[in-house]
């Protein structure tokens, strides 16, 4: 639990961050998973003064970002669970319904056999996946506290990402936009949708006056200098990335050897405990960008 700003709060262990903006009303930032609400509920439950959550703003669509939805409306059942409109649509889909609720139960079981949960969560209802409200470019949401956070689009790393700025205290919630930060200070490239866009969505967000970065997982970046070198380090890696798979494609090298060595580079940290075929997948869409502009 760490104050960021006079009005925003961090919760979270770290692999899922949870940020509550506002003193009264307030709009609660990140989902997570089931078991990163464990966790964040135990942290809530021992704070003395608890803000009204009004809103619960959801960052996109992957199922670290949304799994944590049926709990957290089961603690603040009068907040409205608000994402982009792609992200409604996608989590109406059966069968995302279905694969979220296995990853999210595999991630259940390797936080209980780690002994990382405070309570061990009851597998997740699917049919609770749902948003309340769309939000599109150019949309806002205000607290009980006047506090106003814009909402814009921030496509490439999914097309459903959207990105989150609260003006009055510079701080812009990013989620997975500009890439992980592993442990080790590795930055992990996530340019699983597009990668232009993906350099476009850092390009611009970087722009924006900021103090504190808001990144879904990991060490928040505080001061502009640490902003700055999180988005500088995330255009940097992206960049590598796609240099270094298109040389390898261009070798002749399999698109299966150039995943697995992807894999072995970049999941470490907070993604070392996600299903590994889910992993492996998400790095195969690293090559696949990169093959669609050969």
């Amino acid at each position: 639990m760490q104050k960021l700003t006079d009005n925003v709060l961090l919760l979270g262990n770290g692999n899922f961050n949870y940020y509550i903006v506002g003193k009264k009303e307030s709009i609660l930032i990140e989902c997570g998973t089931s078991a990163g609400v464990s966790i964040f509920a135990n942290e809530w439950s021992q704070l003395k003064e608890k803000p009204e959550i009004k809103y619960i703003l959801v960052m996109h669509s992957h199922f670290d970002h949304v799994c944590g939805i049926p709990m957290l409306k089961k603690l603040f059942p009068e907040a409205q669970v608000i994402a982009s409109q792609v992200a409604q649509k996608i989590l109406l889909l059966d069968k995302v319904k279905v694969a979220l609720g296995k990853a999210d139960e595999f991630i259940i079981n390797t936080y209980a056999k780690e002994g990382l949960l405070p309570t061990r969560p009851d597998k997740i209802d699917i049919n609770n996946l749902k948003v309340d409200l769309a939000v599109k470019e150019g949309d806002s949401l205000k607290s009980g506290d006047g506090l106003k956070i814009d909402v814009f689009e921030a496509p490439g790393h999914s097309p459903c990402s959207i990105a989150a700025y609260l003006s009055s205290d510079k701080v812009m919630f990013i989620s997975d936009a500009a890439g992980y930060m592993t442990p080790d200070g590795l930055m992990s490239p996530v340019f699983f949708q597009d990668y232009d866009l993906y350099l476009q969505t850092i390009k611009r967000l970087s722009q924006f006056p900021t103090e504190v970065l808001g990144v879904g997982h990991g060490n928040v970046p505080l001061g502009a200098n640490q902003v700055k070198d999180f988005y500088s380090q995330g255009l940097q890696a992206a960049e590598e990335a796609f240099n270094s798979i298109k040389e390898k494609l261009i070798q002749g090298q399999s698109e299966e050897s150039i995943t697995a060595e992807l894999f072995n580079t970049y999941i470490k940290g907070a993604l070392s405990y996600y299903p590994e075929d889910m992993m492996l997948g998400s790095m195969y869409l690293l090559v696949k960008n990169v093959k669609s502009r050969l």
